[in-house]
């Protein structure tokens, strides 16, 4: 996808003020979550109102990213608050996640079922196989979780919502 004259100087902006920085901080501040959630935004923008707002935070947020970040504790909270605040609004308004989000979600809920699908079994049929069953159920619950996560995950990729 081509980025549009608004995001590459929005992307240049933060860059040079993270030349200021340390070479770690670009990352450990999420500096290039930062950009990633700019660009998703620029792409909705049009016809979303909050994202057309975010553009405006954003631009703000990348011409003093040196003083936010090497600012007071209270200053960072508040760039990380902005930045969540646009995270969170990208993804429920528009169903951007992270990579592998659905696989790690998906195989969570999998190893819940399964354990508890397992302990249902051994006490139905036979109790003395507890520990057996429980792992049975935890394995496959695993298994069944990670395959469906996936699925969901490429879908979102090809479908270029991904963060």
């Amino acid at each position: 996808m081509q980025e549009s004259l608004w995001y590459q100087k929005l992307e240049k902006t933060a860059i040079e003020q993270n030349d200021l920085l340390y070479k770690n901080d670009f990352k450990f501040f999420q500096v290039d979550t930062f950009l990633k959630v700019a660009q998703k935004i620029d792409r909705f923008s049009d016809e979303c109102p909050v994202c057309k707002e975010s553009k405006q935070i954003s631009e703000e947020l990348a011409e003093n990213l040196f003083e936010y970040l090497k600012g007071d504790v209270k200053s960072r909270k508040a760039f990380e608050k902005k930045i969540n605040a646009m995270h969170d609004h990208v993804r429920k308004a528009h169903n951007i996640y992270p990579p592998f989000y659905f696989t790690s979600f998906y195989s969570l809920l999998g190893v819940v079922f399964g354990l508890l699908a397992g302990a249902l079994i051994a006490y139905l049929t036979i109790p003395g196989f507890i520990k057996q069953s429980l792992l049975f159920g935890f394995v496959i619950g695993l298994v069944i979780g990670r395959i469906l996560g996936r699925i969901k995950d490429n879908r979102q990729a090809k479908a270029g919502l991904v963060l």
